[in-house]
């Protein structure tokens, strides 16, 4: 790993003062492992985990599994991600409370405007009542391939995934209910397991971003409803892309802050020299690495009813949780009814690496459903000597 930036050590001095030695500290040392599990999928479990105080579903591993040769991370069943971003779950929940106050058991519409790679719109999945909806929306056309692979396996079915700049959403008018803007940043808070942000951080990238997430945040107030929430977060430490932001956004938008009210013994830092109820995880403090969480409600009364948002978000395009099996089924047909076969560790690895299996002796030819503990990972066609293996070619793993 090369050494931190001297500038970003500079600026970590100036921001933090003498307490700055131990988030140094921190930062050279190992990250810790953490997954979140799928509350829609039950059955994934380690040994020595241990909870995460901020997530029900999350928890810390003592030591970092093969999760690419796990069947049960591609069914879905649990996703690896940092402890700290997933306080979405329990933020999320905590908005969906007072939502529900005045319009009980409401379906919500969810926009995540910054989603890839999937690990906090699925967070808010896990908090979300039934029946909402969920648009998870990707600038970069790679990285929202990346994003629809992980939403599929996660399974819900009421997502929508888009490739599109947040001023598309800005045009569309007041359609969502909450808007989460984990926007892009100059990633200081990952540079203890990413060799690359410490390589491409630069003051001037701090200003890029902190000018881009602006932009991005005007935008996602346009297409937030009255009384809506939005949710601010970056991955970084300095003030000009977290404090300094959340500031611009009540001044300049009007937007009214919310404090989501975190249990002290949580331990989670408050902001640095703002009076804003805004949250700093700081991997000297609190056991993950670093990010920045504020949460807004703007200006109105809110109403579940949908408002001046019009019709014309793209359709969704996730509309499977079973990957490939529109490859098989004509329109008319239903996928329920399906034959399963369930998988052995070793031919559900095989599955996955997209390689042939032999059918049971017993199975009809034609569509089937691959299961692993009885979750289900893909499609297949029975055809007679072997089940023709339609797992995604992109998503095959290549690890032996």
């Amino acid at each position: 790993m090369v050494a931190l930036p001297s500038e970003f050590i500079e600026q970590l001095r100036s921001l933090l003062g003498e307490e700055a030695g131990a988030l140094i500290n921190a930062l050279d040392r190992e990250p810790v492992v953490s997954i979140r599990l799928n509350r829609r999928k039950p059955g994934a479990a380690f040994p020595g985990m241990e909870p995460v105080a901020w997530c029900p579903s999350g928890y810390y591993l003592p030591k970092r599994p093969e999760f690419i040769l796990d069947p049960l991370l591609h069914a879905g069943a649990y996703y690896v991600q940092d402890a700290s971003s997933m306080i979405y779950e329990e933020t999320l929940t905590r908005i969906i409370k007072t939502l529900c106050k005045v319009y009980p058991n409401s379906k919500l519409n969810i926009l995540d405007l910054c989603a890839a790679p999937g690990g906090k719109t699925t967070a808010m999945i896990n908090a979300l009542p039934a029946g909402s909806k969920v648009t998870a929306n990707e600038y970069s056309s790679k990285r929202a391939g990346i994003l629809k692979e992980n939403l599929a396996k996660w399974g819900y079915p009421e997502v929508t995934v888009t490739n599109k700049d947040s001023s598309y959403y800005a045009s569309i008018g007041e359609a969502f209910d909450i808007i989460a803007v984990d926007t892009p940043c100059s990633g200081e808070g990952m540079m203890r397991k990413d060799e690359f942000a410490r390589q491409q951080w630069s003051p001037q990238l701090v200003e890029q971003c902190s000018a881009l997430q602006k932009e991005i945040l005007s935008n996602a107030v346009k297409t937030l409803k009255p009384g809506g929430f939005l949710i601010y977060s970056t991955c970084t430490f300095n003030r000009r892309e977290n404090e300094e932001n959340a500031e611009f956004l009540v001044r300049e938008s009007g937007m009214e802050p919310w404090d989501p009210d975190f249990p002290k013994e949580w331990g989670i830092p408050s902001g640095i020299k703002t009076d804003l109820p805004v949250y700093r995880f700081m991997p000297h403090k609190t056991r993950g690495e670093g990010l920045f969480l504020a949460v807004f409600r703007k200006p109105g009364d809110w109403s579940p009813i949908s408002s001046k948002g019009k019709k014309n978000i793209p359709q969704k395009i996730t509309k499977d949780s079973i990957p490939a099996i529109e490859d098989i089924l004509d329109e008319n047909q239903e996928k329920t009814g399906l034959p399963r076969v369930e998988l052995s560790l070793e031919d559900a690895i095989r599955y996955l690496r997209r390689e042939s299996i032999a059918p049971p002796g017993d199975l009809q030819k034609g569509p089937v459903i691959v299961t692993y503990k009885n979750l289900n990972l893909g499609a297949a066609k029975n055809i007679g000597n072997r089940l023709n293996n339609l797992y995604p070619k992109n998503w095959r793993i290549l690890k032996q």
